[in-house]
C-alpha cells in the first residue's frame, strides 16, 4: 500500500514538472516571436526609406556663348604685301616719318571732312588730338582683311557682320574677357567672351571703366572693362596695290 502511493506520487510529480517546462518553452517562444514581430516593421522601415531616390540637382544654366571673330591676316600671300607689311611694321616701331611717308600715297584721306595729304598725316602723328603713331601701333596686331582688291587693318573691319549696328558695334580685344553682371571687376561673371562682336549701350560718362553691351545673339547683357573693346569704326588703315607693291591710301576713323 505504502508503495503504491510512493510510486503515485512520483508520477504526478513527473508530469508538475513537465508542464512547467512546457509553460517555459512556450513562454520563450512567445518571447521571441514578439521580438521578430516588432523587428520586421523596423527593417521594413529601413528598406523603405532606402528605397526613396534622392533628390535630383537643380540643372545648371545654359552657357552663354558668343561668336568669335579672332584676327587673321588675310593679306599675307598678296604679291608684295610681306614687304610692305615688314616696313610698315618699322616705320611705326620706330616713329619714322619718312619711312611711313614712303610707303604712303600722296593724297592719302585722313577724316571725312577733307583732312588729306601727306604734310597733314605729318601733323597728326604726334598731335595730341590724333596721335596717329598710337593708332597705327595699336593696329598692327589686329590682322589684315582683303575685299574689293582692298587691304584693311585691323582685319574685322571688313569683316563684320551686316546686322551689327556699325556706330554701336564693338569688338571685344582678347580672349577669356569677362562679361560681368555689374559695372566692377569683382562682380559675378556671366560669359567669358573670346573676340567677340557686342552692341555697346550709349556711353554715359566720358571715360568709363566699364561699358554695359548686350551680345546680338542671346541678347544677354552685362559689362565689359572699357579697354578691352574697340569700336569696329575706329581707327582703320587702308592699302592698295601699286606697282608690284602697296600704298596707305586712308587711316581714317568713323563711318
Amino acid at each position: 500500500m505504502h508503495g503504491t502511493k510512493a510510486a503515485l506520487a512520483m508520477i504526478a510529480l513527473a508530469a508538475l514538472a513537465g508542464c512547467d517546462g512546457a509553460e517555459e518553452s512556450a513562454a520563450t517562444a512567445s518571447a521571441s516571436a514578439t521580438a521578430d514581430a516588432a523587428q520586421a516593421p523596423s527593417e521594413a522601415a529601413s528598406a523603405e526609406a532606402s528605397a526613396v531616390p534622392e533628390a535630383s540637382a537643380t540643372p545648371e544654366a545654359p552657357a552663354i556663348t558668343a561668336a568669335s571673330y579672332p584676327p587673321r591676316d588675310d593679306c599675307a600671300k598678296r604679291p608684295g604685301w610681306r614687304d610692305f607689311r615688314a616696313k610698315l611694321g618699322l616705320a611705326v616701331a620706330r616713329r619714322d616719318a619718312d619711312a611711313l611717308a614712303a610707303l604712303t600715297s600722296p593724297e592719302v584721306q585722313l577724316d571725312y571732312g577733307g583732312g588729306h595729304g601727306l604734310d597733314t598725316l605729318r601733323k597728326r602723328l604726334d598731335d595730341k588730338d590724333y596721335r596717329l603713331w598710337d593708332k597705327l601701333a595699336a593696329i598692327l596686331p589686329l590682322g589684315c582683311g582683303f575685299q574689293g582688291g582692298l587691304a584693311a587693318m585691323p582685319w574685322v573691319f571688313w569683316n563684320t557682320p551686316e546686322s551689327l549696328d556699325p556706330y554701336q558695334g564693338m569688338w571685344v580685344t582678347g580672349t577669356d574677357v569677362p562679361l560681368l553682371e555689374t559695372a566692377s571687376a569683382t562682380a559675378k561673371p556671366l560669359a567669358s567672351l573670346d573676340w567677340a562682336l557686342v552692341e555697346a549701350a550709349p556711353r554715359m560718362e566720358a571715360s568709363p571703366k566699364f561699358l554695359k553691351v548686350t551680345l546680338p545673339a542671346s541678347k544677354t547683357t552685362g559689362f565689359v572693362e572699357a579697354k578691352k573693346l574697340r569700336s569696329v569704326i575706329d581707327y582703320r588703315m587702308i592699302a592698295e596695290p601699286k606697282d608690284g607693291g602697296w600704298h596707305i591710301t586712308a587711316v581714317i576713323a568713323g563711318d
